[in-house]
């Protein structure tokens, strides 16, 4: 019987010292996931920021061209942006039409 238990305590102290090694290879190796991590993320975040200046970038390259080329485009956007037109020409400016609760409300009559 003196046998048995010694064997026994002595699997139980090899599991016990299997998982503290085990333990201890966790803990060293959480702060480098954990970097890991972060660093995945911020790349991440990073290329969706360059694919939108890539866009931003490409808009404002095609509006460069259209400004170089289209005589047109430049006439709509001196009339859009800056509110010019023709000599003798009439602008007429109307605001945007917006809905209101009342006007919207069945009794608002």
């Amino acid at each position: 019987m003196d046998g048995n238990i010694w064997a026994t305590l002595v699997q139980v102290t090899q599991m016990l010292l299997i998982l503290a090694v085990f333990a201890a290879m966790v803990l060293c190796f959480l702060p480098v996931i954990q970097t890991s991590q972060k660093l995945q993320a911020e790349k991440a975040k990073i290329a969706r920021e360059i694919a939108q200046a890539m866009e931003t970038n490409r808009r404002l390259q095609l509006e460069v061209e259209q400004l170089k080329n289209n005589p047109l485009y430049i006439e709509r956007n001196a009339r859009d942006r800056l509110n010019l037109g023709r000599p003798g020409e009439v602008i007429f400016r109307f605001d945007p039409y917006q809905n209101t609760p009342a006007a919207n409300s069945p009794g608002g009559n």
